[in-house]
C-alpha cells in the first residue's frame, strides 16, 4: 500500500517495465524488429505521428559484439555534441565526445543509424546531448509477450494554454491566492518572501499600463539583471490554432535599484531608481535588441527589417547583464498590451507580510517550437557563492540590497486535461479504470551559484524544486518523482559569455510513468518551488521550468 510522500519500491518497478513496454512497441511497430505475441492496438499511427512533432528525435541503441548502433526514429537530424556513458567496472558516468566514445560522426541523419564502436567495450551508452543543449535518453529495445491488456493507446495532448499567471487557477487549479496580483491592499496573497523587501504593486497608474506605447530612451538601452524573452502566449495559441497575427512578445525583466534608470510610456517617464524593480510586458508588437557594450549582439521584433544584420534572436534568457564582464543592456521599442511595473517594497505594506507567484512566473513560449513554457523565476540580479550571498548587490551607500526570493508554499499545479479528457469533469482519473499515466515532458533549470564546480558546497542542503505527484480525493499526496536540487544542478551553466555558442542550460526530456493505486479519484500535479532562503550558503535563487508535452492513460 502506498504512503503519503513516499515512493514505493513496487512503482519504480512498476514505472520501469511500463516505460519499457511502450518503448517495445515503439520499437515494433518502427522498426519490425520481432514479432510478438498477438496483441491488438489501435490509435498508435497518431501516437506516433505526435511523437514525431514534439520529440524531433528518439534513439533506439542495438548492440552486437562490441559494437553500438544509435538509430534515430525521430523525424529531424540528430547533431551530437557528447555522449554519455557508465562505465560498467566503475559504476560512474563519463561525458565523451563523438570520437572519444567511437563514432566515426557526430550526425544521426533521420531514420538512419550511426555505428559506433568504442575504445572500451566496458561501456554503456546512457545519453547524448545534442548542440542545442538537449539531453536525449538512448533505449533499448526489448519486446515482451503478453504483457498489456489494453485495447486502446491514446495520448493526451496538455498544454499551458495560458496568457497570465491568474489563469493558472482556472486550468490547474492553482489555490487563487497564490497567484492573484500582489497588490499592497490584497489582504490574501501568499507563497513567496524575500531576503530584503517584497515584489508588490501599488496600485495607481505608474504601475500598471494597458495598451500603451514603450519604449527604452533614446541612446540609453536599460540595464538588467535577468531577462527573459519570449513569444507571447496568446500568440502562440493563436498561431496554434492557424490563425496568423503579427509577432507578438512577451517579456519579464529584473534589476536593482540604480540611479537614473527607466523607460518612457507614451508622454511619461516610468523611473526604476527605486529599491529593485521588475517588469512585466506582454503582448508587445515591435522591436528589441540587446546590447553588449556599444554593439547590438541579439534581436527579435514584428518587423524582421529591424533586425537586419543581426543574426542571433533577443528570445532566450539573459542572465547578469550588471556583470562588468557581461554588460548587457536592452532596447524596447513598440506597443504593449499591458505592462506591470513591480517595485521592491517593505513587507510591512503587505497585510501577510507575503507576496504571490505572480511577479516570479514567466508563461510564453521561450524556445521557439511553438509550445507554451511556465517558468518560475526568483532570480534578479546577480550570481553568489559559498562565501556570498545570492543575489545581492552593492548599495549606494555602502548597505548592499538583498534580491534573493524564496517559497513558503509550492506552487502545485493540477494537470486537469488529463481527466477532463478521460470524461471527468473536475479533472480526476478514475482508479477503478485506469491503472497509471505515462507523462511527458521538458525541464529547464538554472540557478545563481557560482563557480558551478563549487555550487554543491554552496547548496549542501538537499531540497527538491520540482515535483511529480498523485494526489487523491482524502488530500493525500504521493510522490512519484522529485527532481532536487543536487540532482538538476548538473544540467546548466550559471555564467556565459559567448552568446550564440554556448547554452545557460539543456532541456531535459522525461518520460514519468505514475501508477494508480486502485480504486478512487485522483490527480496528477507538477509541483514547482525555490526551496532556498538568504544566507552564505543554501540561498540559490533559481529558474525552473516545465514543458508537458503529453500523457498516455493505461486501462486496468
Amino acid at each position: 500500500m502506498m504512503r503519503p510522500l513516499r515512493r514505493g519500491v513496487s512503482t519504480l518497478i512498476l514505472a520501469f517495465l511500463v516505460a519499457t513496454v511502450i518503448l517495445s512497441i515503439f520499437t515494433y511497430l518502427v522498426l519490425s524488429m520481432a514479432r510478438a505475441t498477438q496483441t491488438t492496438i489501435t490509435g498508435l499511427r497518431s501516437v506516433i505521428e505526435y511523437s514525431y512533432k514534439a520529440n524531433p528525435y528518439s534513439l533506439i541503441l542495438n548492440e552486437t559484439m562490441g559494437a553500438k548502433a544509435l538509430r534515430n526514429l525521430g523525424g529531424s537530424d540528430l547533431i551530437i555534441d557528447k555522449v554519455v556513458v557508465r562505465n560498467r567496472a566503475e559504476g560512474s558516468l563519463q561525458i565523451l565526445t563523438p570520437a572519444e566514445a567511437g563514432c566515426p560522426s557526430n550526425v544521426v541523419k533521420a531514420g538512419s543509424e550511426l555505428q559506433c564502436i568504442p575504445p572500451y567495450y566496458d561501456y554503456d551508452f546512457v545519453a547524448v546531448i545534442n548542440t542545442e543543449g538537449v539531453v536525449i535518453n538512448i533505449y533499448r529495445p526489448m519486446i515482451r509477450a503478453r504483457v498489456i491488456n489494453t485495447t486502446t493507446v491514446r495520448l493526451i495532448a496538455i498544454t499551458f494554454d495560458v496568457v497570465s499567471p491568474t489563469d493558472l487557477v482556472e486550468q490547474f487549479d492553482v489555490p487563487p491566492n497564490l497567484v492573484a496580483k500582489p497588490y499592497t491592499n490584497n489582504p490574501s496573497v501568499l507563497g513567496m518572501r524575500s531576503g530584503g523587501q517584497l515584489l508588490l504593486l501599488p496600485p495607481g497608474q505608474e504601475s500598471e499600463l494597458y495598451n500603451e506605447s514603450i519604449y527604452t530612451e533614446p541612446g540609453q538601452p536599460l540595464p538588467f539583471g535577468v531577462a527573459i524573452v519570449g513569444y507571447d502566449p496568446s500568440w502562440v495559441l493563436e498561431n496554434r490554432s492557424g490563425i496568423r497575427t503579427p509577432t507578438r512578445f512577451s517579456l519579464l525583466l529584473a534589476g536593482p535599484k540604480s540611479q537614473g534608470i527607466g523607460f518612457r510610456a507614451g508622454n511619461r517617464r516610468i523611473s526604476l531608481a527605486e529599491n529593485g524593480w521588475r517588469v512585466l510586458i506582454n503582448n508587445f508588437t515591435g522591436y528589441i535588441k540587446i546590447w553588449r557594450g556599444d554593439q547590438v549582439i541579439a534581436c527579435s521584433s514584428t518587423n524582421q527589417q529591424d533586425c537586419s544584420g543581426v543574426s542571433l534572436p533577443a528570445v532566450g534568457f539573459w542572465y547578469y547583464g550588471i556583470d562588468s564582464g557581461l554588460n548587457l543592456k536592452i532596447e524596447f521599442n513598440g506597443v504593449a498590451g499591458y505592462v506591470a511595473n513591480f517595485m521592491r517594497m517593505s513587507s510591512s505594506q503587505s497585510p501577510t507580510r507575503e507576496t504571490s507567484y505572480y511577479p516570479y512566473i514567466y508563461v510564453g513560449d521561450v524556445d521557439g517550437n511553438g509550445v507554451n513554457d511556465i517558468v518560475l523565476v526568483t532570480e534578479d540580479v546577480y550570481y553568489g557563492g559559498r562565501d556570498k550571498i545570492n543575489d545581492l548587490w552593492p548599495g549606494e551607500r555602502g548597505a548592499p540590497n538583498d534580491y534573493s526570493d524564496y517559497s513558503t508554499q509550492p506552487l502545485v499545479l493540477r494537470l486537469l486535461q488529463i481527466g477532463e479528457a478521460l470524461g471527468n469533469e473536475d479533472g480526476s482519473i478514475d482508479g477503478s479504470e485506469y491503472s497509471g499515466v505515462l507523462l511527458f515532458m521538458n525541464i529547464l533549470f538554472h540557478d545563481n551559484s557560482y563557480p558551478d564546480v563549487n555550487q554543491l558546497e554552496d547548496i549542501d542542503r538537499t531540497d527538491w524544486v520540482l515535483r511529480v505527484v498523485l494526489l487523491d480525493d482524502k488530500g493525500n499526496e504521493y510522490i512519484v518523482r522529485e527532481y532536487r536540487y543536487q540532482e538538476i544542478c548538473n544540467y546548466h551553466k550559471t555564467y556565459v559569455t559567448d552568446f550564440g555558442r554556448d547554452n545557460y542550460f539543456v532541456k531535459l526530456s522525461q518520460t514519468v510513468y505514475v501508477s494508480i493505486p486502485g480504486a478512487g479519484r485522483y490527480w496528477i500535479a507538477v509541483v514547482l518551488q525555490d526551496p532556498y532562503q538568504s544566507g552564505n550558503t543554501n540561498d540559490a535563487d533559481l529558474t525552473v521550468g516545465v514543458e508537458i508535452i503529453g500523457a498516455i492513460p493505461f486501462y486496468r
